[in-house]
């Protein structure tokens, strides 16, 4: 398999500070082959220092892919998954203690949403905290990954509002759970499998939000993902159209070009 990837990040139009941080790790191994790993965080911008809950969590996730991953190697498949979900939900109750207690210490509140997703032959699993997004780009669709806990997405899933009406709820940034405020946030995990040539992103709200499917179909499906610096440019063109749409977030994008 061959695996091309790039992160590219925009601080925006009107904040001062990137709350976001972004993570792309590839290794290869000896019994599951090459194995890839992407992730974005996304600091609440309400809260104080955002930007350190983030890289907080992405720290930690870096290290467990070296260390926690690496000590996994030698499962069956079968046994590989269950591990990786039980050490996946540890570790997010694991930086949620940290930033709790960071936090407690310094009077302050802090915390940040998580997405990110392990890719080991053509299974998958993912984890979301928060309004941050994984997406699969093929060549003819786009497949979002991950479902929001946010009280907009609660409202689209009564019938409350419409997809298009939550780009300007007034509430569109509220969070149903995030780590670093909530005592034990519940992640969504999933599994998958991935077929055929597949582009995986990570994304921020200040991404997704202004930006269709179409408009990321077109600038990242996998024929369009030739080498990484392509990757890059196109993400940069995605960032300074959200730009253009009057998006006034952080924009971060980490994106995975998987060859199947």
């Amino acid at each position: 398999m061959k695996v091309k990837a790039c992160i590219y990040t925009d601080v925006g139009q009107t904040r001062n500070i990137n709350q976001d941080s972004a993570l792309v790790k590839v290794a290869n191994t000896r019994n599951h082959g090459r194995i890839s790993f992407v992730a974005v965080c996304d600091g609440m911008g309400g809260l104080s220092r955002g930007e350190v809950a983030s890289c907080k969590a992405i720290r930690t996730l870096e290290s467990w892919f070296h260390e926690e991953l690496s000590l996994m190697q030698n499962m069956s498949e079968s046994e590989l998954w269950d591990a990786i979900e039980s050490s996946f939900v540890r570790m997010i109750s694991r930086i949620n203690g940290d930033l709790r207690r960071y936090g407690k210490h310094r009077g302050l509140q802090l915390g940040t949403t998580l997405t990110a997703l392990l890719q080991i032959g053509n299974k998958y699993m993912s984890v979301n905290v928060g309004d941050s997004r994984l997406y699969a780009i093929k060549s003819r669709e786009v497949v979002r990954l991950t479902r929001d806990q946010s009280l907009v997405q609660d409202k689209i899933d009564k019938g409350m509002i419409t997809e298009s009406q939550a780009i300007n709820d007034q509430e569109k940034s509220v969070l149903l759970q995030c780590i670093g405020t909530s005592h034990a946030p519940v992640p969504e995990v999933k599994r998958g499998t991935i077929e055929g040539n597949t582009t995986i992103i990570a994304c921020s709200d200040g991404f997704w939000r202004t930006l269709s499917a179409e408009d990321m179909r077109t600038k990242l499906c996998p024929q369009m993902c030739i080498t990484d610096a392509d990757m890059l440019d196109q993400c940069k063109k995605l960032a300074n159209l959200a730009i253009s749409r009057n998006e006034e977030d952080n924009i971060s994008v980490a994106a995975m070009c998987l060859e199947m």
